[in-house]
């Protein structure tokens, strides 16, 4: 299910290695071999089963693809470099570092724990007609949220190599560039043949800079939208060189997230099928997004354009669960058509093929030591031996493309932790590997090509329908809800929820029309709901509903309101996060409809009294800004939550400010912390905003 998003941001040119029959010498024989990295067994069959799916490219379709002449001149020339394969090019040795991130959040506005990281540094010497030989520097890989209890063992298997004959230089949907578009693949790419049934081109932006031999080099921008608004179709920037149609630098993300259950009913009308309906509720909506690529490539020599810099973000949310993902890519080049001959790699074609080696292992309970045992000692039988240096060896290749990598890595994986070439901390930012003016360059062109104005077309899609969580309160008693979706292209969606709750019956409803590059959302809404008038908490989630109907605890205290909101909210996490709003309400009290918990009928514990409102109309605007500061669980972290508020209500104006400040440092498997909160007002409140 996660394959397609998985694809493009975790490109691994080559996969992973197999164990031996017997060893060999490093430059004899490979150790192990692998077949197949661009697609997996399963896939690369299924493909095969598959007829090659693609739309028929139309006359309608070659009058509408291009939005001015040189578009389709440009989209040609680039299209006639990507699979060109330039023989002047030799070799090269570089070295490369790579960083993978992945977070975890259980709320939509709230702090992003990092859930694991990895770091690779790598030397990658390639020679045309041998391969590349990969000499892994340093390597290292954590899982915070499992505090000391976690460990991550990797083997250099998901270490790139820069360029090989044949890889894809945009980075999309393969390591390997294929030809023409076959949906069967997922990401469809806009350069391949058969592209303008799905895709429109416009030039844009033109730069000329000199060479120091004289030359002049033109760039020449070609932006890309979809026809329609799908998970699979691109939206972005791409630069050529006009003398030769070679990629310079790009930025894209995908147009709008993957509905990863209808991506895989598609495939099987009985994906999912097996998940209680209990259960759906807390797993769905279930999604993954793309929501920025960058690559910023590199004259050598002043004729061969190599990548530099590769940045992909993107994020998958299981129902109230959210992961941000992220991927940076880092190369350097000693020298290009220079360096010593490389042997000739040799391939033992008789060995299967592997996926990516990468074992996680949480827990340090005995039962725990004995099964990480019992697989230390599996992976012994199949694991490759030390040679004499300390050293282990394997040779990986793709059946789609034979370029073999020879992979050495040492066995002290202490050595490879604590690299020179990786940043002195896993929880750095990062500014050792990456320096302040690619990143701010990088970041520059995305936020550029991937305005809010840079779209699909609008294409109004069919509705999705899906069940809402449920949730229990003293004002509702039981409630469940149900919610509706429809993608309308553009970047416009429609959105719609209603909710009865079984003690109140007063119908709770909300229609939304939204806007969105998958960076941030504008939207706006039409209410009438039910409000937590407290600041902190979350009283109407799921652990505080079952805390109401089972311990008779109701943290929350509520009123309703109906009126019209103007929202700002970041879809992406991180370190910060702006959320603002305009609003005007008519808002009232709320009153306690069901005295039901388990709590009461064993011992009577009753429900807190809600609070009376001052009915009237109100207006104003709502701001909230969340900050964090440091990764590392075993150090020091701080987390900030500010938030203004300004409003004009029938009985007056007032304001209110309020500031949360969390301090935390790991003490062994756990942590301590300390929370600061204060607040202020000014003017007359009415009872439903006191603190």
């Amino acid at each position: 299910m996660f394959a397609p998003l998985l694809a493009a941001l975790l490109q691994v040119p080559t996969p992973v290695p197999q164990a031996p029959a017997s060893p060999a010498t490093a430059h004899a024989a490979a150790d192990t071999v692998e077949r197949d990295s661009t697609t997996d067994r399963h896939g690369r069959r299924r493909r095969e089963r598959r007829p090659v799916k693609r739309l028929e490219v139309t006359p309608d379709h070659l009058a509408s693809a291009f939005k001015d002449a040189p578009a389709r001149s440009l989209l040609l020339l680039a299209r006639d470099a990507r699979l060109r394969q330039d023989s002047s090019l030799a070799s090269y040795d570089a070295t490369t570092y790579q960083r993978i991130s992945a977070g975890i959040a259980f709320a939509r506005f709230g702090r992003d724990r990092l859930a694991f990281r990895s770091e690779d540094a790598t030397r990658v010497r390639w020679r045309r007609g041998v391969g590349a030989y990969v000499d892994v520097t340093g390597s290292r890989a954590v899982v915070p949220i499992a505090g000391k209890s976690g460990s991550v063992s990797t083997d250099g298997s998901i270490s790139p190599v820069p360029y090989y004959p044949g890889s894809e230089t945009l980075w999309i949907g393969s390591g390997v560039a294929r030809p023409t578009v076959d949906e069967n693949d997922g990401i469809i790419h806009p350069l391949a043949d058969g592209a303008e049934a799905y895709y429109t081109y416009e030039t844009g932006d033109s730069v000329t800079f000199r060479l120091p031999d004289g030359r002049s080099i033109r760039l020449r921008e070609l932006r890309v939208r979809p026809r329609q608004p799908r998970w699979n179709l691109a939206v972005g920037s791409l630069w050529f060189d006009m003398s030769g149609g070679q990629l310079v630098r790009a930025a894209y993300r995908m147009s709008v997230p993957m509905d990863i259950e209808a991506v895989a009913k598609a495939d099987d009308s009985t994906e999912f099928n097996d998940v209680p309906a209990v259960m759906r509720p807390l797993l769905f909506p279930m999604t993954a997004q793309i929501s920025a690529i960058g690559v910023e490539y590199g004259l050598f020599q002043g004729r061969f354009w190599l990548p530099r810099v590769q940045v992909a973000e993107g994020s998958i949310r299981v129902g109230v669960m959210r992961s941000p993902i992220k991927l940076e890519q880092r190369y350097q080049y000693e020298n290009v058509n220079a360096g010593t001959p490389l042997p000739p790699i040799v391939v033992d074609s008789t060995n299967r093929r592997r996926g990516i080696n990468l074992g996680v292992h949480i827990g340090d309970s005995p039962a725990d030591d004995s099964a990480r045992a019992a697989r230390a000692a599996r992976r012994g039988r199949r694991s490759i031996p030390c040679d004499s240096a300390g050293n282990r060896t394997y040779t990986r290749q793709s059946e789609s493309m034979p370029n073999p990598v020879f992979v050495t890595i040492s066995c002290d994986t202490a050595r490879l932790a604590h690299s020179p070439a990786l940043p002195p901390s896993i929880y750095e930012q990062g500014e050792e590997a990456f320096s302040s003016a690619d990143m701010a360059e990088m970041e520059a062109l995305v936020h550029q090509a991937l305005s809010m104005d840079a779209q699909a077309q609008f294409a109004p899609q069919l509705p999705t329908v899906g069940v809402d969580r449920p949730r229990y309160n003293r004002i509702e008693g039981l409630s469940l809800g149900v919610r509706a979706d429809q993608v309308l292209g553009a970047g416009y969606s429609l959105h719609g929820a209603a909710r009865l709750g079984v003690a109140d019956l007063e119908p709770n409803v909300e229609l939304t029309g939204s806007r969105s590059d998958l960076r941030r959302t504008l939207s706006l809404t039409a209410y009438n709901r039910l409000v937590s008038a407290s600041d902190w908490g979350n009283p109407l989630s799921l652990g505080s509903s079952i805390s109401a109907f089972a311990f008779g605890r109701d943290e929350g205290f509520y009123y309703r309101a109906s009126g019209l909101e103007l929202t700002r909210t970041p879809d992406a996490g991180g370190e910060s996060a702006l959320v603002m709003s305009l609003f005007a309400e008519q808002e009232r009290t709320a009153r306690q409809q069901t005295t039901f918990s388990l709590a009461r009928s064993v011992n009577g514990t009753q429900f807190e009294p809600n609070v009376e409102a001052v009915r009237g109309i109100y207006a104003g605007a709502r701001a909230r800004y969340l900050r964090s500061f440091g990764l590392d669980p075993q150090g020091f972290r701080l987390f900030s939550d500010t938030r203004l508020e300004g409003v004009h209500g029938d009985s007056g104006s007032y304001g209110r400010a309020a500031i949360d400040l969390t301090g935390s440092h790991g003490i062994g498997n756990g942590a301590a912390s300390i929370t600061v909160a204060g607040g202020s007002s000014v003017g007359v409140l009415p009872t439903q905003r006191f603190w």
